[in-house]
């Protein structure tokens, strides 16, 4: 559900009234409900039933709707209303106030081998079509907000599809800075516990440390750093306008986290085929078996992409 309204509209609550109205509503979005939430993929297409909706909505809102299946971003079609749709990385619904649709995920595999146990999560992206002016108040607020569910166990039996390729970067393990460790602890009651235990977080690191992303000559640089939680296997994919793209013509970065330290990475995007404006943002998943240790999907800062 989309819960974070407080802390994700403080810092704007005095300056821009009109992203306080469009960061309102809730969405609840997941598995529909099943005797056992796990799946076993013998090489046939898997049955998903799924469903998202909306509360303390009063106009029309965008979702965007994907699944992430060891860590990947997972094509699929659905069945509604006895249409099946066209399979997509992505899919959108415009929900009215207070509405649910329940939906059937048809899903193959793109990833995993025969013998694996991988994890399949649910995601959505709440008012995926706001973008910010460029000239005003570039917060998205909790517009463009991913929220996820728990990993569900998928059983392989058969290989799935296996064609994506991974972005293996360079990675540099370094400190925690000071002030971001101030901050965590800031955030934990008990002065004991250690805040990195609660959640992992995706930065993508910028010059004015604003939103705002800057290409140059179609390419655009980022410096990311993830750190928090447990030592994982993670592969990090980047959206503009809620679509995955390309990183040095491969579908994802991978990387391992460390626990205690931040890892920070480089990559290269080519976005001279977008328009001037859009937004972004990078979501960091577990893959493997490492999801039994920490099932969490981690979305950088929403950023807009200012394309000249």
């Amino acid at each position: 559900m989309n819960t974070d309204s407080d802390s994700e509209l403080s810092s704007i609550i005095s300056s821009d009234d009109e992203l306080i109205k469009k960061s309102e509503g809730t969405i609840m979005m997941g598995f529909q409900p099943a005797d056992k939430y796990e799946y076993t993929y013998s090489g046939s297409e898997m049955n998903v039933p799924l469903y998202v909706g909306t509360m303390d909505n009063s106009e029309n809102i965008e979702v965007a709707a994907m699944l992430f299946l060891n860590g990947e971003v997972q094509p699929y079609s659905y069945t509604l209303n006895g249409k099946v749709s066209e399979k997509q990385m992505v899919h959108y619904f415009t929900l009215g106030p207070n509405e649910t649709i329940n939906f059937t995920a048809l899903v193959t595999p793109i990833s995993g081998e025969k013998g694996d146990v991988i994890g399949m999560q649910f995601a959505t992206v709440f008012k995926s079509d706001y973008l910010p002016e460029q000239d005003g108040n570039t917060s998205f607020g909790n517009c463009g907000k991913i929220n996820s569910t728990i990993c569900i166990p998928v059983n392989m039996q058969a290989s799935g599809i296996n064609e994506t390729k991974a972005d293996i970067v360079k990675t540099t393990i370094t400190d925690i800075p000071e002030e971001t460790m101030a901050m965590l602890e800031g955030l934990v009651t008990n002065d004991t516990d250690n805040p990195l235990d609660y959640s992992s977080y995706l930065k993508i690191k910028t010059e004015d440390n604003r939103n705002c992303l800057y290409s140059e000559n179609g390419k655009l640089n980022l410096t990311l750093q993830i750190y928090g939680g447990k030592e994982v296997a993670k592969k990090i994919t980047f959206f503009i306008n809620n679509e995955p793209v390309k990183v040095d013509n491969c579908d994802y970065c991978e990387i391992n986290t460390t626990t205690d330290k931040m890892t920070v990475f480089d990559v290269c995007i080519d976005v001279s085929e977008y328009k001037e404006l859009c937004s972004f943002y990078a979501v960091a998943a577990t893959s493997g078996e490492d999801y039994l240790i920490q099932d969490d999907t981690t979305q950088s800062e929403r950023c807009l992409l200012i394309n000249k």
